[in-house]
Parts: C-alpha cells; sequence; structure tokens
C-alpha cells in the first residue's frame, strides 16, 4: 500500500518541502516556506498538509559529527515535534548533513557555463535539499 510522504529541510529562514509516495519511492520538492525564527509559518504548512494529505512527515536532522546538541539541532528537534503534535502524524527523521550542498551542486551543475545562479534557482535550493532528504528515507523505506 503506497504511502504520502512529505519531507522538510528546516532552515534559520526557509523551509523546504518535498512530497513523494513509498510506492515509487520518488520526490519533488514543492514549496520554499519563508519565515523569521520566531514564527513557524504553520497556516502555509496547513494548507500543505491539507492538500497532499500525507501519511508520514520526514524531517532532516543534522546531527553533528561531535555528537554536541546544537542550538540549531534543538530547533530542529523542537520543529519536528511540533508537526506530530500539531497533525497527529507519524515523523521519521532522516541525517540530512550535507544535502544543502548537494542542492547547491545540483543547482551549480544545471546552470550554462557563463550564466549567473538566478535568484529562482536559489530559491530552489531549499526544495531540493528536502526532496533529498525526502529520497533518503524513501530509499531506507524500500531496503526493509
Amino acid at each position: 500500500m503506497s504511502q504520502t510522504v512529505l519531507g522538510f529541510d528546516f532552515g534559520t529562514q526557509k523551509i523546504g518541502v518535498a512530497v513523494g509516495q513509498t510506492q515509487t519511492a520518488t520526490g519533488q520538492g514543492i514549496a520554499t516556506l519563508r519565515y523569521n525564527q520566531c514564527k513557524v509559518p504553520w497556516k502555509k504548512i496547513d494548507e500543505l498538509i491539507h492538500t497532499w494529505q500525507p501519511d508520514i512527515l520526514v524531517v532532516g536532522i543534522a546531527e553533528p559529527a561531535d555528537g554536541k546538541e546544537t542550538g540549531f539541532l534543538k530547533k530542529t528537534r523542537a520543529f519536528a515535534h511540533q508537526l506530530t503534535t500539531r497533525y497527529g502524524l507519524p515523523i521519521r527523521t532522516v541525517d540530512e548533513r550535507l544535502t544543502t550542498q548537494q542542492a547547491d551542486a545540483l543547482i551549480q551543475d544545471s546552470t550554462p557555463i557563463g550564466k549567473s545562479i538566478t535568484p529562482r534557482r536559489k530559491s530552489l535550493r531549499d526544495q531540493l535539499a528536502a526532496e533529498l532528504i525526502l529520497k533518503t528515507y524513501l530509499n531506507d523505506f524500500r531496503s526493509r
């Protein structure tokens, strides 16, 4: 039975969001949500939850190599906890170290030589990072 999954790349100024299916193990970036550090854009997340009706939510967690709990890691864990509390859906976490750098590399590779990277392409970075997080989860899901 296929499940719909929403993936989140939590950042300090933006949250990338991707949607995917467990049956096909495919995902696609769908939104970049802007916010200030004090207020998560719950109304926009509510709309995405309503539109996509996910069965599972996946949040990328950047586990530090030294194992120390950073302020950013605490904020990311709090965001994941708020998601499960607010929507009553299961939360899965995926180690997301380097997904933003991978997304930047994908954008760089897809930009023709001699062309500058446009603000629109830069805005896709968070969606691509969320897509990479989601694909990691979906690949792990399929291999079980």
